[in-house]
């Protein structure tokens, strides 16, 4: 991470700093704003998750413009340090939510970094995710199991390391309050999908969860935002993680699913292609952690509301017409 105060001149070169415990060159912008949050810092702070890319990258962006303390999860250090350098700002701390040990030492650190002011998180944004698009029949378990790691089980495991800092720990201190970065998928389901909307289904269930748990006895409130399509990298990275893991499928196997996953591929193209920006979602994250009185549930993005509300109210058997009549090559039996 980015260690504030002990920026440091070896021998007659440019001062250096320390991000994520490897050295890099520091500014003399820099060198001015660590003079100025050494000391008093009265800034609200958060945590995010998933910040080398995307969502996470934009919204670390956001509100750091916005004066927030923000401590970016990344999973390597050149992720931090080009972060830092589009905003000097930016804290990046190594965070890997598949892995217990990286989350508990990077709360650990953040822990440190706050010590000195006496405050608490503002905010946990739990937006680290991936996605993988396969017919459940031919999707290896191993693959399946990371989906829900990183998703579910990431989300889990970060909020609990958390919530000793999101608790207030003072008079006068307002409780942090948890973002968790949702899709259209967990509530609308496609073919391929069957992966990723599960860990996002889940992640409705742990959002809801969360409000009785928390908020009751502590006051902090959980909100959910879910996305329809967002042009971020995971859409390309992940349909192009999953097109070579189909393309490792035996021919045979591969047959009667070969029409479905051109199609929805296809559809998932058009929808990052068609999506909503990031800077949408970093716009809506920041109104979750700041508005007097949060939504539980922001539906964002072309349509995604509409679209949620027809699949809570419409009965399955027309939903499925509705929507197989859109997919035709998914739709077409065997012959």
């Amino acid at each position: 991470m980015l260690t504030r105060g002990h920026v440091h001149t070896l021998g007659g070169h440019r001062p250096t700093a320390t991000c994520c415990g490897a050295p890099f060159r520091v500014s003399h912008r820099t060198r001015t704003v660590v003079a100025v949050f050494a000391a008093g810092d009265s800034r609200p702070v958060v945590l995010i998750t998933g910040a080398s890319t995307g969502i996470g990258k934009t919204t670390a962006l956001h509100l750091a413009k916005k004066n927030w303390q923000v401590f970016a999860g990344v999973r390597k250090e050149s992720d931090g340090a080009a972060l830092v350098a589009e905003s000097a700002s930016i804290e990046p701390v190594l965070l890997d939510v598949t892995s217990t040990q990286s989350v508990r030492a990077a709360v650990a650190e953040v822990k440190e970094r706050l010590a000195p002011s006496g405050r608490n998180l503002s905010g946990l944004v739990n937006n680290a995710g991936k996605g993988v698009f396969m017919p459940l029949e031919l999707i290896d378990m191993d693959v399946f199991d990371d989906v829900m790691q990183v998703n579910v089980s990431g989300v889990v495991r970060t909020t609990q390391a958390a919530l000793p800092l999101l608790r207030k720990s003072r008079l006068g201190q307002q409780p942090g309050r948890i973002v968790n970065i949702g899709s259209y998928a967990g509530s609308i389901s496609l073919p391929l999908f069957g992966a990723y909307s599960a860990s996002k289904f889940a992640l409705e269930a742990l959002s809801d969860t969360m409000r009785y748990e928390l908020g009751p006895k502590w006051g902090i409130q959980t909100i959910l935002i879910k996305a329809s399509g967002v042009k971020t990298p995971i859409w390309d990275k992940s349909i192009g993680s999953s097109v070579d893991l189909l393309d490792g499928v035996e021919a045979g196997a591969m047959a009667p699913y070969r029409g479905m996953c051109d199609e929805i591929m296809e559809i998932a193209r058009k929808g990052e292609e068609t999506g909503i920006s990031a800077e949408e979602v970093a716009a809506t994250i920041e109104e979750a952690l700041t508005a007097p009185r949060p939504r539980s549930r922001y539906l964002i993005g072309n349509g995604a509301e509409v679209q949620m509300t027809a699949r809570r109210l419409l009965p399955d058997w027309i939903w499925d017409k509705l929507l197989l009549k859109n997919l035709k090559r998914t739709a077409e039996p065997l012959r």
